[in-house]
């Protein structure tokens, strides 16, 4: 049975990729083999045109991920790299875990129903909306034994939550549980027990179904320019008016809406 799975859902208005990891039995730890197929799969999302919402999540009903698997740690790393090839893991690397320094600048969807540890937290970060069940634990597990967060934990975990609630989860690895993920802002939303992935796919769904143009030049928007002066941010924004107003997606949501149709995701 292959460590990590991929679908694609074909729905009205686009495509869904299904990534989901599949080592149940050691609550879903990322090892050599899932890390390359991750690389594949997070590369295949990125520049496939016609996929337009990932899904992630974890199989079975105890984890998300746990993180890196430390008994292959020597699979994901090479502790004993000369100083030119650290130099080129840091300039050119993709991340541990596979892909993890893949910015996805189209919708990504986590979801989880379990232990969230350690790299398994930083797969979770990388999701642009975070749906959790409400039995689900969050922790830089990996605190307790050194090891450090090297697939986005300290770029995306304060971007989301703001040091206030980044830096007592990096400093301690205390667990905390959906309801307080939800309250910090690390969980978009709490769901029953077993409910995680098919409202991942509503929603997916739902994203799919409106225009599509607009929405990816919105995400790089705001991806791109977050960290750049306000002027600078503004004039990037201002550089998608005339490209997305003319294509064809959007051309069809005015349509539909002088034509009085009215669509919310719920």
């Amino acid at each position: 049975m292959s460590p990590l799975i991929t679908q694609t859902h074909s729905v009205p208005g686009g495509k869904i990729f299904q990534i989901t990891m599949n080592r149940p039995d050691v609550h879903n730890c990322v090892n050599g083999q899932m890390a390359k197929l991750f690389l594949a799969a997070w590369t295949e999302f990125r520049d496939n045109p016609d996929l337009t919402v990932c899904v992630l999540h974890g199989a079975g009903d105890k984890s998300f991920c746990s993180g890196a698997d430390l008994a292959a740690l020597g699979e994901l790393a090479n502790i004993n790299a000369s100083a030119d090839e650290i130099a080129h893991t840091v300039r050119h690397g993709t991340g541990p875990l596979g892909g993890s320094r893949i910015l996805q600048k189209k919708p990504v969807i986590t979801v989880s129903q379990g232990y969230t540890y350690a790299g398994g937290l930083e797969l979770y970060c990388h999701g642009h909306i975070r749906i959790a069940e409400k039995q689900a634990l969050f922790s830089v597990a990996c605190r307790r034994w050194g090891v450090p967060l090297v697939d986005g934990g300290t770029v995306y975990l304060p971007r989301l939550l703001g040091f206030a609630g980044a830096l007592p989860l990096i400093i301690t690895g205390q667990r905390i549980r959906a309801d307080r993920a939800y309250q910090i802002g690390l969980a978009w939303e709490v769901v029953e027990k077993g409910k995680g992935l098919d409202r991942a796919l509503t929603i997916a769904r739902q994203v799919c179904a409106q225009p599509r143009d607009a929405l990816f030049a919105d995400m790089r928007s705001v991806l791109d320019g977050f960290h750049l002066p306000i002027e600078e941010a503004l004039r990037m924004e201002a550089e998608n008016l005339h490209p997305v107003m003319r294509s064809q997606s959007t051309q069809e949501g005015v349509d539909k809406f002088l034509r009085g149709e009215r669509f919310w995701v719920k």
